[in-house]
């Protein structure tokens, strides 16, 4: 009986699921779309960073996931000229004294209302300053192959010593950032 324990071990260990490959994808504008979108009283500001930088890797057998972005805070696009100088002044991103905002994080599936949800936790860095951010993540699919990643957040901007001029901005800010993964 001793004689066969290594064979079991050996025919055990060949029965366990091969390790699947992490994919890892590298960040760029044409594949990684990152926007923010504020309230104010008088308008809504919506914007875009133009230039982003970063790694994503992703495992979709096991659900995991780690994703590594930078946005270059000048390379901010919204609606108007003036709108672009107030939000790249020392009052909102400061730009000139913090030219990036990075975001490191890591899926964590959850179980909610009996489906499985993917969420993406980690910490978002802007103004010189780190605090966590969550983001939601909706996964699309062509078949078996993952062609898109959504992530949704909202987060108070006031944590980061961004200024709401005088109440006139509301402090939350939503973020979605896409990615392409067939790009």
């Amino acid at each position: 009986m001793y004689r066969l324990l290594p064979l079991c071990v050996v025919l055990g260990l060949a029965a366990l699921p091969a390790r699947a490959e992490t994919q890892q994808l590298t960040l760029t504008p044409a594949n990684t779309r990152a926007e923010l979108h504020a309230k104010s009283a008088l308008t809504d500001v919506d914007g875009q960073f133009e230039q982003v930088s970063g790694k994503l890797n992703y495992d979709l057998s096991t659900q995991a996931c780690h994703v590594d972005l930078t946005m270059d805070v000048n390379s901010l696009k919204v609606g108007s000229a003036v709108l672009r100088s107030l939000m790249l002044s020392g009052l909102m991103l400061d730009g000139d004294t913090h030219p990036t905002m990075r975001y490191v994080g890591h899926c964590q599936p959850k179980i909610v209302k009996g489906q499985v949800k993917t969420y993406l936790v980690g910490d978002l860095t802007m103004r010189g300053q780190t605090h966590p951010v969550t983001f939601a993540v909706t996964m699309a699919f062509k078949g078996n192959t993952l062609t898109r990643i959504v992530s949704d957040a909202t987060f108070d901007q006031r944590q980061w010593g961004l200024s709401t001029l005088l109440h006139s901005v509301d402090p939350m800010v939503k973020t979605q950032t896409v990615i392409d993964v067939g790009k």
